[in-house]
């Protein structure tokens, strides 16, 4: 065999071995990707994450199967993600409670948000709003206050459990308003509402997609959003920062992408970058600000930094509430 046969035969050889190895780092996702939502299919984070999930089956060629991993305050998806291989196929799209409110009251976690998840992007930031069916004696965030004052202890307020973003609503409202509420945890927010527009608890923070369709039909009235701004979904509700006195009142819902700790930084620039694209699609924003969610699509960096912000101000409200499990 002549030298250059020898060459020709090792070069293909490694070219043989190489170009797998080369094809898998730079066709990313080459499987199917797991959308996990660690809550039950149908409301909340699940529609957004089907109509990212969708968008991104078509621009990554691959099928980016939502799978509903739900319980423990959204604990048992999220540890699902936070124990799966870093290797992209594993993406986590969450709610603020298991990624920056369980850790500061749960005691028994099975991983660390800040340890384990490695924060992509935000997809949507979605506001509150303070409802209360609508034969209360208070019509507005003043006389709420007002009658609060002057009845220490008396104005019931619901949320779907204990340290709940809704829960710590109230706590952050009681705060800023110097008033004393009665806190009503339910199992969740179908009962909360239920409860709500029957008049058996006073008022409520309740998503604004939640809430948007009851207030319309008139069977809630809406006191203010959560937000420092109104929503465009609803620009006719004030933000509850508007009040005098509840200037700094900010406390909202937002759903953002996670990926394990230690994933490679090419898969997580481009889960990032495809994200964004997609919430900047028209269909897809226009869906969303229909809901009252606002899209987003923050760099890894600026997501990072906010998870980190958000979790200091939830793990203050918490040592507010005294509240541990």
């Amino acid at each position: 065999m002549t030298m250059s046969r020898r060459v020709a035969l090792s070069t293909f050889a490694l070219s043989a071995i190489c170009s797998p190895l080369l094809a898998l780092a730079q066709e990313w996702p080459h499987k199917s990707v797991k959308l996990i939502v660690p809550y039950l299919a149908g409301g909340g984070v699940d529609p957004v994450a089907r109509m990212i999930g969708q968008k991104l089956t078509e621009k990554w060629k691959q099928p980016v199967i939502v799978e509903n991993l739900a319980g423990a305050s959204g604990t048992i998806g999220a540890t699902a993600v936070a124990k799966a291989a870093p290797d992209g196929n594993t993406i986590l799209m969450s709610a603020t409670a298991e990624v920056v409110i369980n850790q500061h009251f749960m005691t028994k976690m099975l991983y660390q948000p800040e340890r384990d998840l490695q924060p992509v992007t935000l997809t949507v930031k979605l506001p509150f709003v303070l409802v209360a069916e609508p034969s209360k004696p208070y019509s507005d965030m003043a006389s709420l206050i007002a009658y609060a004052r002057k009845n220490p202890g008396k104005v019931s307020y619901a949320s779907s459990g204990a340290g709940t973003p809704q829960h710590l609503a109230g706590v952050l409202l009681e705060e800023l308003a110097g008033v004393q509420l009665l806190h009503v945890p339910f199992k969740g927010v179908a009962q909360a509402m239920t409860d709500l527009m029957g008049g058996q608890v006073d008022i409520g923070f309740v998503g604004l997609p939640t809430g948007l369709q009851q207030i319309q039909a008139g069977k809630l009235r809406a006191f203010g959003v959560s937000s420092l701004t109104s929503s465009p979904a609803a620009p006719q509700i004030p933000a509850i920062a508007k009040t005098p006195g509840l200037e700094k009142f900010e406390l909202i819902q937002w759903f953002g992408v996670f990926v394990p700790a230690k994933t490679p930084d090419t898969t997580i620039a481009k889960i990032q970058r495809d994200v964004a694209e997609v919430l900047a699609m028209p269909d897809v924003r226009t869906n969303l600000l229909k809901q009252g969610a606002e899209p987003s699509g923050m760099s890894v960096a600026e997501f990072t930094a906010f998870t980190k912000s958000e979790s200091e101000k939830f793990a203050r409200i918490v040592k507010s509430a005294k509240i541990a499990q």
